[in-house]
């Protein structure tokens, strides 16, 4: 298999594993462009299982990727969210990548809270369904070793783990059809009612504009942040419906100012909104085009 015919086959693959592990589109086709420049010194005769091979040099660089973000992530202002991967159509073939029920956004939020090799195995094993022997390998580690780490991940997520219950368009359609009214009419009545007692809102800004610092807890103060920022004019703009990984969500275009993101993760009923995620910081959104 050529160095072409190993790119058309396993690109997205690649890039999905990355994306995964880094939260970033940008980082990710990086890490991708970075693991194929590195082919060309490998004789491509001897691999007898190129699928594995590329995702362990794949897994590797993001780990390495992590290390040495580490401080600048710790620095961080504010909440740390994943960039987002936005398509205007819950089918769109482009979004392969992230089309797993199992790894809508909320649980890619999640997944930053495990230690990169926990988040290595986890996303090995759900994502692309290696066993424990061939992660081992990969990751110069036990089977043991990979166990446990299999283990505390599930342990981490397993608590607040999203229901990641695939919403219908339809479905979709409704939830940020009353976010839409309830921004252009200041009636937030109906939106509320679609919140839950406890939901959470998230807001990445980054430092650069003006965003929650800390996360948001009950549905009366998200949509008092809500009404604070839309009677700044912070959200006078153009409102499209789109799917953020695979979750409903909006894309507010803007003007005199970056663009805005909102992802609604919905409840295991599917009848409330348990968390909204606010994405502000414009180095996050830069790769959206008007």
């Amino acid at each position: 298999m050529n160095l072409e015919t190993l790119y058309r086959t396993y690109k997205s693959l690649l890039l999905s594993v990355a994306y995964r592990m880094l939260g970033s589109i940008s980082e990710a086709e990086d890490a991708v462009q970075d693991v194929f420049i590195a082919l060309r010194e490998v004789n491509l005769e001897s691999l007898l299982h190129p699928k594995a091979y590329l995702v362990k040099m794949i897994t590797n660089h993001s780990l390495n990727q992590l290390k040495s973000s580490k401080r600048k992530r710790e620095l961080y202002v504010g909440t740390w969210l994943p960039e987002p991967f936005i398509t205007t159509s819950a089918e769109d073939p482009s979004e392969e990548l992230v089309r797993q029920e199992s790894f809508g956004y909320a649980l890619l939020v999640m997944l930053q809270e495990l230690t990169p090799p926990e988040r290595a195995v986890f996303i090995l094993r759900e994502s692309v369904g290696f066993t424990y022997e061939e992660i081992a390998e990969m990751l110069a580690k036990t089977e043991a070793s990979c166990r446990k780490l299999y283990s505390r991940a599930k342990a981490k997520l397993d608590p607040e783990r999203p229901h990641d219950v695939e919403a219908s368009p339809k479905q979709a359609e409704a939830y940020v059809q009353a976010f839409v009214k309830a921004v252009e009419s200041g009636q937030f009545e109906p939106f509320i009612n679609l919140l839950m007692e406890n939901a959470v809102l998230f807001s990445d800004g980054g430092g650069k504009v003006r965003a929650a610092i800390f996360p948001i807890v009950g549905k009366k103060r998200i949509v008092g942040f809500i009404e604070g920022i839309r009677a700044k004019g912070s959200l006078i703009g153009e409102l499209r419906q789109v799917w953020i990984s695979g979750q409903p969500g909006l894309l507010l275009l803007r003007e005199s100012m970056p663009p805005l993101a909102f992802c609604f993760q919905l409840s295991a009923d599917q009848e409330h909104i348990q968390s909204v995620y606010v994405l502000a910081n414009p180095e996050k959104l830069r790769h959206i085009q008007n």
